[in-house]
């Protein structure tokens, strides 16, 4: 015990920790608001799961890694008491936090706090031995973290020793009953003849107190500077994350004076976006499965959160004198000096980086902190777009079709209706009691091979005696691959323009065959004022089947094994994974393969964030890589529930020429194919 000692640690401590978080969180200040407090209940559930329970560690594809990861987390956090204890104990003798000494409850928690000190210790050697000898190729690996790893491991070391030297010190502990390391080292320590009256023992036992405790508050000083900053503030973080809006951007204000066109410097990103690249773990989950960094592309999700973070933490001394003018009432001074950070679009990040992304989201879904990257992505791609009219050539032609034809092939907009000439389709005006709008989307309309899955919907639902209707040549772009190329303006004027025809002709349900309209008119519309039911093909036709409207009969044996593809935005942005499953297995004689990578994943075709748009020549072919993976599983038959799918997936096939061994099909064809006429 010495208070004087333990005092001033403790105030060092304080003092230089609230330094540094002040360093590292002022600037926050002068980002961009962003409401991330509100259904405070559904974000402290969300923070339970995903911060304390860690619920994304235990993925299929790293679950002995993710679960070391957890058990060091939460060993810590049990350690964490028993470091107050030892606190306390600098100022008072065998101090304890009232109720967990010699109590039913702290010999509890001294059998589960060992048991934890026994998980880190397992798990940080574990960690040790997969960062130097295996070397992962997702994981930065570096001095800094294989340090952090001794550090913890020597904070348990040191707490097994003041256990162990208490325990001969004090034989009538009654932890001793449970706190099993202790009683472990206290024998293995017995044995080299060190008793309770020994000095050795007396040193070894200040050792383990002092040692243990200058750890842990050089520890926490050290946080805020290094990658492991995510101890701190992941909680805020996740809390402040929106896990069920993935498949959502943001509304870009066009209209107001102080409107921000994109994102080029760190004030104009939101606030969450500066914690989110402080929350980066650095464990390379979000490149995993990522088919721009799969591809040799220069996007690495990974490294465009920590290229975003360097950036700021170089520019810290700009943003706190900012943000301390801020304070001060001096917006004039602040945004002055905010003129003198560095840009960051285009000259950190560089262009062919956000070009890079397919927009697949499974960044997002399988970061531990709950990152945003694609928000991030399309942000910085708006500013190219608006601001600098830097974008790939090829898109040249593609903004002038939506512009002048609404439709990205810049094919006459009166011919948009041309497909269902004589499928008996009925117009809104031919049918104004409809129950579903038909929203049949560009792919569908204009080009050839998609044109027969929207036959085969139509031919469904007519069998099924669905009440629908379709625009025809009324029909928009949906507005979803403009605003994901960073086209926000020309992405809001089709939404609007849609909104307002739909609900002067009083649409309520929409049904749609393409994931990426679904998505956004199901998820992004109700920002403009456009609140309608959405479903997906899938789901209509699963219910059509479900209620006995129609009905497969026709054997499809002849066409062999049937892969199912998960589109992303179908599947990882809207969960549908088992509906098209079941659709295809409801097809007699359909024998269903999978492919490993499957379901939250599966590997995207290449063709989402408006990349089907885009020449692909920087590295191999991500539709390419992903035909490779379902010819894998032997089928014959691939099946798709998207547009863009199904024309990347074409290609491969024939790219690979494959057209006479293997079918493409959308399932509504392979469903249309075995209902009779």
């Amino acid at each position: 015990m010495n208070p004087v000692l333990m005092g001033v640690l403790l105030f060092i401590t304080i003092a230089f920790f609230s330094l540094s978080m002040f360093r590292r969180i002022l600037p926050l200040l002068v980002m961009q608001p962003d409401i991330r407090w509100d259904k405070p209940g559904s974000r402290i559930v969300t923070m339970i799961k995903y911060a304390v329970g860690q619920l994304r560690f235990f993925r299929r594809f790293e679950l002995w890694h993710g679960l070391a990861h957890v058990l060091i987390f939460w060993g810590f956090l049990a350690v964490s008491i028993n470091t107050i204890h030892l606190v306390g104990r600098g100022f008072v003798p065998n101090w304890s936090i009232p109720g967990l000494h010699g109590t039913t409850p702290g010999l509890a928690y001294a059998f589960i706090k060992d048991l934890f000190v026994l998980a880190v210790m397992i798990g940080t050697l574990g960690a040790l031995f997969r960062r130097v000898i295996l070397k992962p190729e997702r994981m930065t690996l570096s001095w800094e973290a294989n340090l952090i790893l001794v550090w913890i491991f020597v904070m348990m070391v040191l707490d097994v020793l003041y256990s162990s030297t208490l325990f001969i010190l004090f034989p009538d502990n009654p932890e001793q009953k449970t706190a099993f390391m202790g009683v472990i080292g206290m024998n293995i320590m017995k044995g080299f003849g060190l008793g309770n009256a020994s000095e050795t023992t007396l040193f070894l036992h200040s050792m383990g107190l002092w040692g243990h405790v200058a750890l842990v508050f050089a520890f926490l000083n050290y946080l805020p500077y290094g990658k492991h900053f995510h101890v701190i503030l992941s909680l805020p973080g996740v809390f402040a994350g929106n896990p069920e809006k993935n498949g959502e951007l943001e509304k870009q204000d066009l209209e107001s004076d102080d409107a921000i066109f994109g994102v080029s410097k760190l004030d104009e990103f939101s606030w969450k976006r500066a914690m989110d690249m402080y929350n980066c773990t650095e464990c390379g989950r979000c490149q995993a499965n990522c088919p721009a960094h799969l591809t040799e592309k220069p996007l690495s999700p990974k490294f465009l959160i920590m290229d975003e973070r360097d950036h700021l933490k170089k520019n810290t001394s700009v943003m706190l004198q900012a943000a301390w003018n801020k304070l001060g009432k001096k917006t004039d001074k602040c945004l002055e000096i905010l003129e003198n950070t560095d840009i960051l679009t285009g000259e950190v990040i560089k262009d062919d980086v956000l070009w890079s992304c397919t927009t697949c989201g499974h960044c997002v879904e399988n970061c531990p902190v709950l990152i945003e990257h694609i928000p991030n992505i399309v942000d910085m791609r708006r500013y190219l777009v608006q601001m600098e009219s830097r974008f790939p050539k090829e898109l040249t032609a593609v903004f002038k079709g939506w512009e002048n034809m609404s439709n990205p092939w810049s094919l006459a907009s009166n011919s948009r209706g041309d497909w269902f000439e004589d499928l008996g389709v009925k117009l809104p005006a031919e049918n104004p009691d409809f129950e579903y709008l038909y929203y049949v989307g560009c792919a569908g309309s204009f080009e050839d091979r998609n044109k027969k899955v929207s036959t085969s919907l139509v031919r469904l639902m007519q069998k099924g005696n669905v009440n629908f209707a379709c625009m025809g040549n009324d029909e928009m772009c949906c507005g979803e691959t403009a605003r994901r190329l960073g086209n926000e303006y020309l992405a809001q004027t089709m939404i609007q323009t849609n909104i307002e025809l739909w609900n002067e002709l009083g649409v309520k349900k929409i049904v749609t065959s393409c994931p990426h309209c679904y998505n956004t008119l199901k998820n992004e519309y109700h920002q403009f004022g456009g609140n309608y039911e959405v479903i997906s093909h899938t789901e209509l036709i699963k219910t059509l089947i479900g209620e006995g409207r129609i009905k497969p009969e026709l054997n499809m044996d002849h066409e062999g094994a049937v892969v199912y593809h998960d589109s992303c935005y179908l599947g990882r942005y809207n969960k549908i994974y088992d509906i098209p499953r079941e659709i295809a297995c409801s097809v007699p004689g359909t024998k269903l393969v999978e492919t490993e990578r499957k379901k939250n994943t599966s590997f995207c075709c290449g063709a989402g964030g408006g990349r089907m748009w885009m020449e692909e020549n920087i590295g191999s072919r991500i539709n390419s890589m992903r035909c490779d993976q379902l010819l894998e599983t032997d089928a014959k038959t691939f099946a798709t529930a998207c547009p863009f799918c199904l024309i990347m997936l074409d290609d491969a096939i024939k790219e690979k020429n494959l057209e006479d061994e293997i079918k493409i099909l959308d399932l509504a064809e392979m469903v249309d194919r075995s209902v009779k006429d």
